[in-house]
């Protein structure tokens, strides 16, 4: 047993005995990330409107599926980036409650597995409304959830976070919500799925652009320790601007609905945000990045939406 894992044990007898308080279990759970379950959701939901079907009790099934989802994926990441020694009490990236004795690693680890049981019970109420196929879909979420950060894949140490929390979070939970009220393949919504998923894959390499000097220190290969930070900021650009030109493309070509052209009015966000990144040579600047983005992506997907729905209402 390595000395770290001897550390991790005698934390874990001493601090299993205290309860966190509510605020430490909702900060663990990462909120301000929260927001990326939400765009997709809603924006598969709007194609499925478009197309003649809306169901209240799918839609939140599926919301709060994708949700306790993510919840789960923030607490195995802080779990298994604190077991392999990933993260430590400076990391910018960790939010450090169990270095600060507010949450044991046991307990971190009992919040994932939960979260998981919910969203996995959530399902199961979906496949009873639309039937078992959908059970794919969180099955495929939860192996990726989990592997991300847990071993033997670690696909986040791997440089594979991106493509995919880009299947997760863009594809799979886009083409799920549509799923849920219209049980078939779509290419419309895959269409909207494809700037939802850059938008969310530009939080995470935003997150990996933060993180860049600890994880290089320990051999954490992500996209920017593998090629650089400049990289690391030169791709966040081309994921917004790519979010906007690959929409942009679909319009025009008839597979979205023109009024999807709406989400341009977010753009000046994504250009000062882009700005921001490329010029910023301190860490600090990365975190306001990440949130900007978080913000730009719900901000995105509620427009792009809207637009949807907008266009349902002008149906000829």
């Amino acid at each position: 047993m390595s000395e770290h894992e001897i550390r991790l044990e005698q934390r874990t007898i001493t601090d299993s005995k205290r309860f966190p308080s509510w605020k430490v279990w909702v900060k663990t759970s990462r909120p301000f990330s929260l927001t990326a379950s939400v765009s997709p959701v809603l924006v598969g939901t709007a194609v499925a409107a478009y197309e003649g079907t809306f169901r209240v009790v799918p839609f939140l099934l599926a919301l709060f599926a994708s949700l306790f989802l993510q919840i789960g994926t923030n607490y195995f990441n802080e779990y298994f980036d604190y077991l392999y020694g990933l993260d430590h009490p400076g990391s910018l990236g960790s939010m450090t409650v169990i270095f600060r004795n507010e949450m044991s690693a046991k307990q971190v680890l009992s919040g994932g597995i939960s979260s998981f049981a919910l969203a996995t019970l959530l399902g199961l109420g979906l496949a009873l409304l639309v039937g078992p196929v959908i059970l794919l879909f969180g099955l495929v979420g939860i192996v990726i959830a989990y592997f991300y950060s847990a071993r033997p894949f670690k696909f986040a140490s791997r440089g594979l976070g991106d493509i995919l929390v880009y299947i997760a979070m863009g594809f799979l939970m886009t083409w799920g919500a549509y799923y849920v009220q219209i049980p078939q393949w779509s290419w419309r919504a895959f269409a909207a799925s494809v700037p939802v998923g850059l938008l969310v894959t530009a939080i995470l390499n935003m997150n990996n652009v933060r993180d860049y000097t600890d994880d290089l220190a320990v051999q954490k290969r992500t996209l920017p320790v593998r090629f650089g930070q400049r990289f690391g900021q030169i791709f966040h650009a081309v994921l917004l601007i790519g979010s906007y030109v690959t929409l942009t493309a679909f319009a025009l070509f008839g597979v979205l609905p023109l009024f999807s052209l709406l989400v341009w009015i977010t753009f000046p966000l994504a250009l000062s945000n882009v700005r921001a990144v490329l010029t910023a040579t301190e860490r600090k600047a990365f975190i306001v990045g990440i949130k900007r983005t978080a913000l730009l992506h719900l901000q995105f997907g509620a427009v792009l939406a809207l637009a949807i729905v907008l266009a349902m209402i002008h149906l000829p």
